[in-house]
């Protein structure tokens, strides 16, 4: 009896030296050090430069992968931590990633030091999957001499642009422009733009996307009354953009042919200084919203990371304001062949850091920061919408704003998705 009984109790005395033998052999595993950032943000080989000096804990690997959004997940082969760029928030890409709350439950994180409304766009049902890098805003330019006929230090109205360039207008004896203020169809992002100003509400959905079809054919309406009432046709217009119209912008406004052109903040405040001199600019806005530029930078953390630890610690990291001082200032520095704007070639997602310590390195934004109240934000796209834009939405703007009485109607939104899915799926 007693010998069962001693054979009874001896896997149970030897539960605690398992258990401690278990913890042992996991104190005595090596930590995972390496952390895997996919993107198509030359930028990041800097910050990830920086993170690896500034610790002993992490080393931050960048793999470089063009058309992010296509290529990730991979069907095979290894996978990121991380991963950093734009088009991450579509169906199919978003359901790769993990939650990121436990940074804000841990204060690592303040939602508050984030553009609310860029922060909300990364959030799916009560979850923040994905957090918001940079953005950039479409922005209109003139010269330095012509500010006195700009009331408003901070935004111009798609009406005000409109009044402006139609004053600025001259003609000869033979009734031919020697002067044009601006066209719309001088630039066919800002038709685009417009658009979206309008109410467009371009969102991913099924087949492709789906629109306000009623108020897209009111920017049209608009763009069209534009060029007939104020330019006199768009035959006149492209007749002086192809005699006068061939620099850069910069120059541009300076040559006192035009009075405005439209270009975004990515390429403005990477145009070295003295092509800066004598420029200036203000926001498009349309019943008191800027409509954000679609191409927004966000990072996810990949949901089968080996390395969730590392991945927390450089997120954190970067997404801090004395962090993103830093990599501004180093950027300025080392005078890179390649200049990037700001922080990953946009204004930083982090509000603070565009207000403290970005006019340090582009005077030109003193007093030209864009505020929260104003950021109209688009809606989740899908992967390929540069193509989509290029190839689907500008034709029809500028074909439809362009149709004359008694021309036959252009192929509308639905017809040219249709076609554009066949091409490429």
């Amino acid at each position: 009896m007693r010998r069962r009984l001693r054979k009874r109790f001896i896997p149970i005395l030897c539960l605690p030296f398992v258990a401690a033998g278990v913890l042992i052999f996991n104190s005595l595993k090596p930590k995972e050090t390496k952390v895997i950032i996919w993107t198509d943000q030359n930028c990041f080989a800097s910050y990830a430069e920086l993170f690896n000096t500034t610790q002993n804990d992490y080393q931050v690997i960048i793999k470089y992968k063009e058309n992010l959004a296509e290529v990730f997940p991979a069907d095979s082969g290894s996978q990121p931590d991380i991963v950093i760029g734009p088009w991450l928030k579509n169906e199919k890409v978003r359901k790769n990633f993990m939650p990121l709350d436990f940074l804000f439950k841990k204060e690592k994180l303040l939602a508050k030091d984030f553009y609310p409304q860029l922060l909300d766009l990364g959030n799916m049902q009560d979850k923040q999957y994905l957090l918001p890098v940079s953005f950039n805003l479409p922005v209109i330019i003139f010269s330095d001499e012509n500010e006195k006929l700009i009331e408003d230090s901070f935004v111009l109205s798609i009406s005000q642009i409109r009044d402006l360039a139609s004053a600025f207008n001259k003609r000869n004896k033979k009734n031919v422009y020697t002067a044009m203020g601006f066209s719309p169809v001088w630039n066919a992002d800002f038709m685009y733009v417009v658009s979206k100003l309008f109410g467009a509400n371009y969102t991913e959905a099924e087949p492709l996307f789906s629109f306000n079809k009623e108020n897209i054919e009111k920017s049209i309406a608009y763009l069209k009354e534009w060029s007939y009432e104020v330019n006199t046709n768009p035959e006149a217009e492209d007749e002086f953009q192809f005699k006068y119209l061939y620099e850069p912008a910069y120059k541009l406004v300076n040559s006192g042919k035009c009075l405005f052109c439209y270009t975004k903040t990515d390429y403005l405040f990477k145009l070295p200084t003295d092509r800066l001199q004598n420029l200036n600019f203000r926001w498009i806005e349309q019943d008191q919203k800027i409509a954000v530029s679609d191409k927004l930078i966000y990072m996810g953390v990949y949901r089968g990371t080996k390395n969730k630890a590392g991945a927390s610690a450089f997120i954190t990291w970067f997404l801090n304001g004395k962090t993103q001082e830093s990599l501004l200032e180093r950027s300025a520095s080392q005078n890179l062949t390649m200049p990037t704007f700001g922080i990953s070639d946009g204004f930083s997602s982090l509000r603070a850091v565009n207000e403290k310590y970005l006019t340090k390195f582009y005077p030109q934004l003193y007093g030209h920061v864009p505020t929260a109240e104003f950021l109209s934000v688009p809606n989740i796209l899908p992967a390929k919408w540069e193509d989509i834009k290029q190839q689907v939405i500008i034709p029809y703007l500028k074909e439809a704003s362009r149709k004359k009485d008694g021309d036959a109607e252009p192929k509308d939104l639905e017809a040219r998705m249709k076609d554009w899915l066949k091409q490429n799926y």
